[in-house]
């Protein structure tokens, strides 16, 4: 008996520090309100992609509307990416992210990542736990069973996409650095973004005067190593819209340039 009287002590000792710690997490966490001219749920942008010269596909990057993710309002960032036919023959992409991204505070509330490349088929679902300061990721490769991973998250985290469309509501000016905490997987790292000089720019949607940005890993982000150089032009406006993007890989440059937009 007093075995048993001293495990369902010790167990409500437990029971009423974890019930404590989690209220006091609640208490201390503030939603912060952040400024947003830079888009809105409708937006939609189209781009070509294309491989040095050639056209090898299309992407679309849209904010489909307003959901609601654990009681917070939330936009509903959908991005696809599709090869063409031609080279579906032997390196079909059919990519889909998707992000919820809270509409006061900017920050990531659930991030689902659908990744088919060449036949590597990987599923992401991670929901951040911003109050408590925990993620829940869940992951599946192939036909493998699914794992589940937990950890804790700095205040204020964004997955990759969101990290994108939180840039674009900050004063971009020249020689200005921003840095976003981020997470990819079951690891948060921190991203430096860097603008460099204004650019006038021609893609198939039209001339554009932007900022040109580039994002850099930090040294200090452990195992995670920028695996080429990326660049973005933003343009120089409120929308702050992402016209152009070029990244450079080991054969070359990959491209997305602005087709067709909708605010």
């Amino acid at each position: 008996m007093l075995k048993k009287y001293n495990f369902s002590f010790l167990f409500l000792v437990i029971l009423i520090v974890f019930v404590s710690k989690a209220q006091e997490n609640s208490k201390n966490f503030v939603w912060r309100n952040l400024k947003n001219e830079a888009f809105s749920a409708g937006e939609k942008l189209c781009f070509s992609i294309r491989w040095g010269p050639i056209t090898a596909g299309y992407a679309e990057m849209r904010i489909d509307d307003i959901q609601e993710i654990n009681g917070r309002k939330a936009y509903h960032i959908v991005t696809e990416a599709k090869s063409l036919p031609f080279f579906d023959a032997f390196y079909k992409v059919r990519n889909r992210d998707e992000s919820w991204i809270d509409v006061e505070s900017l920050c990531s509330l659930k991030y689902v990542k659908d990744q088919y490349e060449g036949g590597y088929i990987k599923k992401e679902t991670t929901i951040f736990d911003h109050i408590n300061r925990r993620f829940e990721l869940t992951e599946k490769v192939g036909e493998k069973e699914p794992k589940i991973k937990t950890g804790e998250i700095p205040s204020y985290v964004q997955d990759i996409l969101s990290a994108l469309y939180y840039i674009r509501t900050q004063d971009l000016k020249k020689g200005k650095e921003y840095y976003i905490t981020t997470q990819t997987g079951d690891k948060n790292y921190p991203l430096r973004v860097v603008v460099y000089d204004k650019e006038k720019v021609e893609v198939p949607a039209g001339k554009f005067k932007c900022f040109v940005v580039e994002p850099f890993v930090t040294e200090d982000a452990g195992i995670f190593k920028a695996k080429g150089k990326i660049w973005i032009w933003f343009t120089d406006d409120k929308y702050k819209i992402p016209v152009l993007m070029k990244s450079k890989i080991f054969i070359g440059y990959i491209t997305a340039e602005l087709i067709e937009s909708k605010l």
